[in-house]
């Protein structure tokens, strides 16, 4: 019988902001432990908060009784520990920045009531067992969330304030918002091109792209990338890859079953070419396919293929040297968007910005964006920035289609 510990340490300072002022401080600090035993092919798990108990390892070994098959080896006689938290800045640090932030926007844009959270993480990620394995994942960040409504509107919001990293970059963050903020009032039309540059974040139209390379939808031939295996079917300039690299934030470099990837990184799409889908040890053994360290589930769950955290390879240019001299459309807010399985994308765009030049002019009124990701990771296809000027976060340029 193998034991095996899996523990998430959560400590968290948010701040909540009510009528752009922080009312409130809320500390938490959290341990999740999940207590895993292996034997006879089968797998016993128990939970518990805090640091288990002998009752704990005893509820693991009775639910070997379920007989949940588990097949493979633990990892053994591996050890790595990973440091990447932000030593500069701490709690006093963080309230004391926050506040700043919040002090420049009520004093320079009184017209505007902002409200939500902002927090402050460190999260320690642990996997070890008695087999001699031992990897540590530790990371902090910032996140601001910022909600904001101008005192005419009707509306319960009328946009946000968006930021996640490392530091706390207080220039940045008011940079951003005197831009976006100033450009509000300013109504703008929306352009009579039917394509032009939109710049969104990966995440926000990379739906199809997690569930088509899931390595359980390609084994079962599900996947809308099922006859495109091997094929180069997007621009050359676009790879995408399983990324648990130092870039990635509140990331462990190991998956819940303690896979890892050599560089922290595997290629799943590789200049245009799908290579193949992300997965765990069981599709990767059931489908023949490779483990990237795809195994995922809450900390007391049985490890099982989740969506593992993916990136695109940026460019060598900004965002503004991507868009200049043209006009291109910068989203802020858009939902209720999908794709279908032949690829096509659409969704109403709530708010958005203008840009010439790399500039906001102004606000664009509601409007509808579409594209077939075929096309718009291939011909359409500008690139990701360099820099990350969006909440923290690269930007994606492709042209798309626009339409109210």
């Amino acid at each position: 019988m193998i034991k095996e510990l899996y523990q998430v340490i959560t400590c968290e300072t948010a701040l909540n902001v009510t009528q752009s002022k922080v009312d409130s401080i809320r500390n938490k600090n959290i341990k999740k432990s999940g207590c895993r035993v292996y034997d006879n092919g089968f797998i016993g798990v128990a939970g518990t908060l805090g640091e288990p108990t002998e009752e704990t390892w005893k509820e693991a070994i009775n639910n070997l009784s379920l007989k949940i098959p588990y097949e493979f080896e633990p990892e053994k006689d591996k050890k790595r520990s990973r440091d990447l938290r932000n030593t500069d800045l701490d709690q006093a640090k963080f309230i004391e920045k926050s506040e700043y932030i919040l002090k420049n926007l009520r004093e320079e844009f009184k017209e505007f009531i902002f409200f939500n959270k902002i927090k402050f993480n460190e999260v320690t990620s642990i996997l070890k067992n008695d087999c001699g394995l031992e990897y540590i994942n530790k990371d902090s960040f910032v996140t601001l969330e910022l909600i904001y409504k101008h005192v005419d509107s009707v509306n319960v919001f009328d946009s946000g304030i968006l930021y996640e990293g490392r530091e706390l970059d207080v220039d940045k963050i008011l940079s951003d918002s005197r831009n976006q903020l100033k450009a509000f009032n300013k109504q703008v039309d929306l352009p009579s091109e039917e394509k032009m540059p939109v710049i969104v974040q990966f995440q926000q139209v990379a739906g199809k792209f997690y569930e088509a390379l899931n390595g359980e939808s390609i084994g079962t031939k599900t996947s809308m990338f099922n006859s495109k295996i091997g094929e180069k079917v997007f621009s050359d300039d676009f790879t995408l890859f399983v990324d648990r690299t130092d870039d990635n934030i509140c990331t462990p470099f190991f998956d819940k079953e303690g896979s890892v990837l050599a560089g922290d990184k595997f290629n799943l799409i590789e200049n245009g070419k799908i290579l193949t889908g992300f997965s765990d040890k069981k599709n990767s053994k059931k489908y023949n396919i490779k483990n990237t360290a795809a195994a995922g589930g809450d900390y007391d769950d049985v490890p099982i293929i989740s969506a593992v955290n993916m990136s695109v390879i940026p460019s060598d240019k900004t965002l503004k040297e991507m868009v200049e001299n043209k006009k291109a459309v910068l989203v802020i807010l858009m939902s209720g968007g999908d794709c279908t399985n032949e690829g096509n994308f659409a969704s109403p765009v709530q708010m958005s910005f203008l840009l010439e030049n790399g500039q906001i002019v102004g606000k664009l009124p509601e409007f509808n964006i579409s594209a077939s990701i075929y096309k718009a990771f291939n011909e359409d296809f500008i690139g990701i920035s360099k820099d990350k000027p969006l909440c923290g976060q690269r930007a994606l340029v492709v042209n798309m289609n626009i339409s109210q």
